[in-house]
């Protein structure tokens, strides 16, 4: 396993020509001939999130203004962690053709997607940021924690993404049921609303969603101007580290079976 690692690494290193050209073309493909191009990257979430803190705050009588912050720290890693999972699920299929013409390590396609996707979340971080001090944000020193939380959400996503991107060749349907299933998840995290309005067994399903500390991760610097609680980094740290040990690790075991399913 040790060695597999070394070798991937190794190989990682020396694709990284081949792996900065996909990470391109993932940025400058999705907008292509649009009048705005790459700015739709800054105005899809703003608008998104714009309407959905004046819709919930509405709902559940909370002050705009509060409620923008809160939303938007709890969008901003749930974001980023759905779009590399979902986005990963089609990575080897979709660059079929590319995989089976010449040889290229395989953790380079969802490796790609996920920088991708990790450049467009902190590209609409900023956007949201300004917005976030329009309405009244705090900034102190714990904003200097938020690398830190991108880095752990990053490695987090990625793990997902290598065993979703593994399993969907085996499992055509299952990049439909992901998105299915991202959608579900998505009310079990508190982005919406807090976990301390919870309670019997949606409560305990929460309370056992690994996606859970990276939304607090983001949520303690933005929405409370403060650190994250140490057991919430310490969870997050673990579960990143299993994570991504798992998805390199099921990479690494069907690497080869890959190609001949696709």
């Amino acid at each position: 396993m040790i060695e597999k690692l070394k070798r991937s690494a190794s190989e990682i290193y020396t694709s990284r020509a081949v792996l900065s050209r996909l990470v391109r073309q993932q940025l400058t493909l999705r907008y292509r001939r649009t009048v705005l191009g790459y700015l739709w990257t800054l105005v899809n979430p703003l608008l998104m999130m714009s309407v959905m803190a004046m819709v919930f705050s509405t709902i559940m009588k909370e002050d705009v203004k509060v409620f923008t912050v809160f939303l938007f720290a709890g969008m901003i890693p749930w974001t980023c962690f759905s779009s590399i999972v979902v986005q990963s699920g089609g990575a080897f299929i979709n660059n079929e053709g590319l995989i089976k013409k010449i040889y290229l390590p395989k953790i380079l396609f969802p490796l790609s997607i996920s920088l991708g996707v990790l450049i467009d979340s902190a590209l609409s971080f900023f956007a949201l940021f300004v917005i976030i001090l329009a309405v009244g944000g705090e900034v102190s020193q714990a904003l200097f924690f938020l690398p830190v939380a991108y880095l752990l959400v990053f490695v987090f996503s990625l793990g997902v993404g290598l065993m979703a991107a593994v399993a969907t060749v085996f499992f055509r349907d299952l990049q439909y049921v992901i998105q299915i299933a991202m959608q579900g998840l998505f009310f079990l995290t508190p982005v919406l609303y807090k976990k301390d309005m919870l309670s019997g067994v949606v409560a305990d399903l929460v309370a056992f969603n690994p996606v859970v500390p990276f939304v607090e991760l983001f949520r303690a610097p933005l929405s409370h101007a403060s650190l994250p609680a140490d057991d919430v980094i310490i969870k997050a740290l673990v579960i990143s580290i299993f994570s991504i040990v798992l998805g390199l690790g099921t990479l690494l075991a069907q690497e080869k079976k890959v190609v001949f399913r696709l």
